[in-house]
């Protein structure tokens, strides 16, 4: 079933470490938008400077957009972990319900690190039917119901990846779920996925599933996505491990997709670092040759002791 309602405001939180994946994850979404109207970002930014801040803006073409920037004080979050690679400004998106008047009804929170492959006008369009929000499942939601996750997340009846989260806003702030949230995070300062656990424990039976188009995990970074087709093609692409397609000198399949946005920003990588990338990506091979020689080795060794043993036993 969907609503009527046009697209709204979309949501991104960003650091000055993040402020290049930023700039290309909004090129994806204004080049894949069908509308022809302008779309509305609104940031929440911890330390991005005015220049950068232009720069982003300046990655996208002339009109298309317009960014809102809200600073955010981090300061309250400061007692909760993540992951080594993840910033805290993941927990601006508990910031959400301040930054909107209670005349904005729905908003489209994205991560990042992720690229828009097709426009999301039908993402808008879905009936949340009541629910707080409408999100992906998580890979990690089969192995906590096979009871195989080793970490400890929470166990709840479903559970999914916050890096795409279509909110109701009305039913957000009347659930508290921020209050909630944080609740659990005072209980369970050191929860493995942090403010996604909090979240999923405060939506726990209060959201709906989206196809996973809308949230594709590219967890396999030796699969390139552009080449999946029908029912399996994403619309949007989440890179969600510590692998990410940007990283020079770390192989990744992706690598070439997301350039070809990446290059069309004010963040396009230039020749030294083409190059760079290039050099160790071969020493990266290099080094999976020597490795793999060496662990040749060893079994070749180990049966070689393997054998005498059983031969001073005859």
């Amino acid at each position: 079933m969907e609503s009527k309602q046009t697209r709204g405001p979309i949501v991104l939180a960003c650091d000055k470490r993040y402020a290049m994946p930023l700039a290309t994850t909004l090129r994806s979404i204004v080049e894949t938008d069908r509308s022809g109207e302008p779309l509305e970002f609104h940031v929440l930014a911890d330390g991005l400077s005015e220049r950068i801040r232009r720069r982003i803006l300046d990655s996208l073409p002339h009109g298309s957009a317009s960014i809102r920037w809200i600073e955010v004080d981090l300061g309250m979050f400061q007692e909760f972990s993540t992951i080594s690679y993840i910033s805290k400004i993941t927990y601006a998106r508990f910031l959400i319900p301040r930054i909107f008047p209670d005349t904005v009804s729905k908003v489209l929170y994205l991560d990042c690190d992720l690229l828009a492959l097709d426009d999301l006008q039908a993402l808008w369009a879905t009936d949340l039917e009541g629910n707080v929000l409408g999100a992906v499942l998580d890979r990690l939601d089969s192995q906590i119901k096979n009871q195989t996750v080793r970490l400890p997340v929470p166990r709840v009846r479903d559970y999914f990846n916050a890096g795409v989260l279509l909110i109701d806003l009305h039913q957000w702030r009347k659930a508290q779920i921020v209050e909630t949230a944080l609740d659990y995070l005072k209980r369970c300062p050191g929860s493995p996925y942090s403010d996604q656990d909090a979240l999923n424990v405060a939506c726990d039976g209060f959201w709906k599933k989206l196809d996973s188009r809308w949230n594709y995990l590219a967890y396999n970074e030796k699969l390139d996505v552009s080449e999946l087709a029908g029912e399996h093609k994403p619309s949007i692409v989440h890179f969600t491990t510590w692998n990410k397609p940007w990283r020079p000198g770390v192989p990744n399949a992706n690598a070439a997709l997301y350039d070809s946005f990446r290059s069309r920003t004010r963040f396009p990588r230039n020749s030294m670092d083409r190059m760079e990338a290039t050099l160790r990506i071969g020493w990266s091979h290099i080094k999976g040759f020597q490795k793999a020689r060496q662990d040749k080795s060893a079994r070749s060794d180990a049966m070689v002791d393997r054998q005498a043993d059983q031969s001073s036993f005859k």
